[in-house]
């Protein structure tokens, strides 16, 4: 997966690591037929061949061509097998599935890959029971020729057909609504992501090229806003600097009124920042320093409503992306990151988290979990006690077996996601549907120019970003409790100072080991939660047999939770 988990462009489709995606030959004797016209056919053929080598770039005219072609001879399984790749790979992918059907009659054997391919397109197609059946018959065929050399295909193709049995429950649980693309400006052509909807405004990224852009250079997200007056999107403008760079940080997510957190992905391998809104300018603020890793990417972040504890995404565990959270204490300073459990994180992907307004449900993206394909948008709901519960898929329409990402829910139990089930493979972003009774209010909150009409290509003379810095001090939030309690695991307590190579062979973690020396022994611990719950969870996987809960009130130590502990004299 791209580094940049967040700035989804193009998904390398998960198949590519499966099999090939090779154009398949056509025999010219099923065309020419010693004709001008079958000879035409022929050639445009191989002008396909080469613009299906050339990438998504090119797919339009690829299929443009490939169609007119299996105009003339529909029963070519050749053909058909090359257009169905063709949709599979750059375009619609649920378009495939009429295509590899028709190889499928015409000759059942044409090649292992056609199973997979077909199930893959009824998956797109939300045909979850042909789906299964294809993939099972591509298991088979796998297992007969060589299970020991096809086990990660196999592992693949059974990961499919979970996605599917999922895809068949969240079917019959589907939700009554139903959801819809936001219409032009706001979704183009080209990739449109994040809608973050902050009153009357609303800030989107996209990659569109615009009439003052070179468009030799290759397109890039960059920020956008709009309006919403009087049920009409208008005063479109882009969030660039004065020079209308290109390389700007990238909006996530809303702190409060002015401040709004971003992904500067030339900072670090991407790291999170706080950009503070003064008029129509923005300027850095402060990077999170006590969430970003020099050697990790952390591309997403949000806050609770106090300000008191943000969840974040890092690939900083074995190159994974996942959710971590840190708390401030009262002392105004953060604690380590924490990962959170398996209620949360799965042994895929994570990425795009939120949370709600009223801090009590958290929003991210999966292609774990139950998926039915790609990536799942998914919700855990805060209990009474302040332990999040076990993340539940947000089911159908919502989720696709395309990439559903980044969601962002909006007042009058509206929402909005991306996802790239649509036309032309790229991201749009998408919303629940209105009821045709639904009275569309007028917004708004400040004072806006008149309503513009907006074309696709424009020239753009508003800037909403200037790079300059400005150092300004940790942003004041609200303070906790006067008396905190809070729990660190012991792993290690001596008389002697020891090593750190002692350390290592004890504690193979990755938490940090903080030392505190009492006048009498040297006391090493990890962690530092405010749920016991959290504490025994991490004290169990810490890997330490020995190690013990130690509970502090403001930092005091309290009292010890285990009932052993381990002594180097």
């Amino acid at each position: 997966m791209s580094i940049l988990r967040l700035l989804i462009i193009c998904f390398v489709f998960s198949y590519g690591s499966v099999c090939s995606q090779n154009f398949v030959r056509v025999n010219s004797d099923e065309f020419t037929g010693g004709t001008d016209e079958g000879k035409l056919i022929m050639k445009k053929i191989n002008k396909a061949k080469k613009l299906f080598a050339n990438g998504e770039s090119s797919f339009p005219e690829c299929i443009r061509l490939l169609l007119e072609c299996n105009a003339f001879n529909s029963s070519n399984a050749e053909l058909n097998y090359n257009i169905g790749q063709a949709y599979l790979i750059y375009g619609q992918r649920e378009l495939a599935k009429s295509y590899f059907e028709e190889v499928k009659a015409l000759k059942p054997n044409f090649n292992e890959e056609l199973y997979l391919f077909l199930g893959l397109a009824c998956q797109f197609d939300s045909d979850f029971s042909n789906a299964i059946l294809n993939y099972k018959t591509y298991v088979e065929i796998l297992q007969h020729n060589n299970a020991n050399r096809n086990n990660e295909n196999l592992k693949i193709a059974n990961r499919y057909i979970e996605q599917c049995k999922n895809g068949q429950i969240l079917l019959e649980q589907r939700s009554s609504y139903d959801v819809e693309k936001l219409a032009s400006p706001i979704n183009s052509d080209a990739n449109d992501v994040l809608a973050i909807k902050a009153g009357s405004k609303l800030y989107f990224n996209s990659d569109r090229l615009l009439a003052n852009d070179n468009k030799k250079n290759k397109p890039v997200l960059r920020g956008f806003s709009l309006m919403l007056i009087n049920g009409e999107w208008t005063n479109f403008s882009i969030l660039n600097d004065e020079n209308k760079s290109l390389e700007l940080p990238i909006m996530l997510s809303k702190v409060d009124a002015n401040r709004y957190l971003f992904y500067d992905k030339n900072s670090g391998n991407g790291d999170l920042i706080f950009m503070q809104k003064e008029d129509r300018f923005w300027t850095k603020e402060m990077d999170l320093f006590f969430v970003n890793e020099r050697k990790s990417n952390e591309s997403s972040a949000s806050f609770t409503p106090d300000g008191n504890t943000v969840v974040f995404v890092s690939d900083r565990d074995q190159n994974q992306g996942d959710i971590y959270y840190c708390k401030k204490g009262n002392n105004g300073e953060w604690s380590i990151p924490v990962k959170f459990g398996d209620q949360i994180n799965s042994v895929f992907d994570e990425k795009d988290v939120s949370i709600s307004e009223d801090g009590k449900v958290m929003y991210f993206s999966s292609n774990g979990r139950n998926s039915i394909g790609g990536y799942d948008i998914f919700k855990s709901v805060k209990d009474d006690n302040g332990h999040w519960m076990e993340a539940q898929n947000m089911g159908i329409p919502i989720n696709s077996a395309y990439d559903e990402c980044h969601f962002f829910l909006s007042e009058n139990d509206s929402f909005m996601f991306d996802s790239n089930r649509g036309e032309n493979g790229r991201f749009d972003i998408y919303t629940k549907k209105l009821s045709p009774k639904k009275i569309i209010k007028a917004e708004s909150e400040e004072a806006v120019k008149p309503v513009e009409k907006f074309n696709d290509t424009i020239l753009v003379e508003e800037a909403e970003i200037t790079p300059s810095i400005i150092s300004l001090p940790e942003p004041v939030v609200k303070q906790v409790a006067a008396v905190k309690r809070t729990y660190k695991i012991q792993i290690v307590a001596s008389k002697l100072e020891l090593k750190d190579s002692d350390l290592k062979n004890l504690y193979r973690g990755n938490g940090k080991i903080t030392c505190a020396y009492d006048g009498e022994w040297y006391r090493y611990t990890i962690g530092e939660y405010e749920s016991l719950d959290d504490a025994i969870y991490y004290k169990n996987k810490c890997g330490v047999e020995t190690a013990f809960i130690v509970s502090f009130e403001n930092n005091t130590n309290r009292k010890i939770i285990s009932n052993y502990s381990i002594s180097n004299n």
